[in-house]
């Protein structure tokens, strides 16, 4: 059996005896009192069984005895959820840290639905905590080509607004020497007009196209605000369960985690 040892006030942290390697579960299939079934989903929100190829409704882990806790511990699917983190990054020093800290998590678990569900609320965050970070770096590269787009085509409005005005004066111009009679002001001040006409058809086309770039590039940047925050949300999210990731840039990508010793260690203990 699994031995138990605690300091006073504090839960007991169980560990498997040296030498004992427990086998992974090989089966899904679950018995609870009510309803047996192969195991299909387990998170946050509870346990999926299905039977007869019909998914059954979810079942919350508060409902469950710690019996029947027990049994979804020998099933393959609720193992694996709660054993490993997968992800595409490599191994780091950040990952033995969280291992640790997970560990000390399920530990101080008063029960053992408690630790079920704080270990599934902790994979979820750590999972969206990984997709924000990975979209995050193309969000800032979009962000920033969106960005130049935009000064180039506002420096280039900024040239267009210059030149239709260089062809109003130019049409008052001509209007005030067709006023004085001089002649040919009849043609010139016709064909500054045409010119103003084109001038401002082109202005008015390249603040449209300006409007558009500024705001893909408002709409970029806004996007790397939402993968920051998030980022910073989930970080706090977590640090109140004991897991620290960066909650500012740098953003470091959870690595594979691997968090078998205690759930193997819950597994020997009954």
């Amino acid at each position: 059996m699994a031995l138990a040892t605690s300091a006073s006030g504090q839960p007991a942290a169980t560990v498997v005896p040296a030498g004992r390697a427990l086998k992974t579960p090989a089966d899904d299939f679950l018995v609870l009192s009510n309803v047996t079934g192969e195991v299909r989903v387990l998170d946050s929100q509870g346990l999926v069984l299905e039977k007869n190829l019909v998914f059954l409704p979810r079942i919350k882990l508060s409902d469950l005895s710690p019996a029947e806790l027990q049994s979804v511990l020998e099933t393959r699917a609720a193992y694996n959820t709660l054993t490993a983190f997968g992800s595409l990054q490599g191994t780091n020093a950040q990952g033995a840290v969280i291992e640790k800290q997970l560990q000390q998590v399920w530990r101080q678990g008063q029960s053992l639905a408690e630790k079920i569900q704080t270990r599934l609320e902790i994979l979820a965050d750590l999972r969206e905590y990984n997709i924000n970070v990975a979209f995050l770096p193309g969000s800032v590269a979009a962000a920033g080509q969106y960005a130049v787009n935009a000064d180039a085509v506002n420096d280039r409005l900024t040239n267009r607004a210059a030149i239709v005005a260089t062809a109003a004066a130019q049409v008052e111009a001509s209007e005030q020497q067709r006023a004085a009679g001089l002649a040919g002001a009849d043609q010139a001040e016709h064909q500054a007009r045409e010119i103003y006409r084109e001038t401002a058809a082109r202005s008015e086309r390249a603040n449209d196209r300006a409007m558009i770039a500024n705001g893909q590039a408002v709409g970029a940047s806004q996007q790397v605000a939402a993968y920051m925050a998030r980022c910073a949300a989930l970080s706090t999210r977590l640090a109140g369960h004991g897991i620290n990731v960066p909650s500012a840039p740098p953003f470091y990508p959870i690595p594979p985690l691997t968090i078998k010793a205690e759930v193997d260690a819950e597994r020997t203990a009954n």
